[in-house]
């Protein structure tokens, strides 16, 4: 089971030069700033609500997840979002994303949605009502980067 371990928060102070958040060109720069770091992965998506052409793309509205691709077709993809309303995005380990995805469960408004039953996720990005990016791994050298990429934004530990 995914247990992170830190979490950062990206509000609109991060995106200076953006009046709003959770805006596709702002995921986008995310995932540019982040895949060198990552172990060979794919992506994941569910629970995805977002505003432009490519909202309903893979079919990621469902609270099953989706299976998006590579980092390129996840940048094609939130290439054609102007914004995320909500959305769970899971990169996961090129070696375990081959289990059954279709039994993974995410529950998203509650305090139950830490709890998420799958091996090999390297990192969590959820998109949420538009205000923020919450961003959760268990690796605390990858946190550390992404903290250093967006001015050092405060790293929260929220392992129990």
């Amino acid at each position: 089971m995914f247990k992170p371990k830190y979490r950062i928060l990206l509000t609109s102070k991060y995106f200076l030069e953006d009046r709003f958040v959770c805006l596709g060109t702002q995921l986008i720069s995310i995932i540019k700033s982040i895949e060198s770091y990552l172990a060979p992965h794919l992506w994941y998506g569910a629970d995805v609500q977002a505003v432009g052409k490519g909202a309903s793309k893979h079919g990621l509205n469902s609270i099953q997840l989706s299976r998006i691709g590579s980092d390129l077709q996840f940048i094609e993809y939130c290439s054609e979002i102007e914004q995320f309303i909500w959305g769970v995005f899971l990169c996961i380990d090129q070696n375990f994303s081959s289990q059954n995805i279709q039994h993974i469960e995410l529950e998203t408004e509650d305090e139950r949605f830490r709890s998420i039953n799958a091996e090999g996720i390297l990192l969590e990005i959820r998109a949420f009502d538009t205000t923020y990016f919450e961003i959760y791994t268990d690796k605390i050298e990858l946190i550390t980067k992404i903290s250093e990429i967006y001015n050092n934004v405060e790293i929260q530990n929220i392992e129990s």
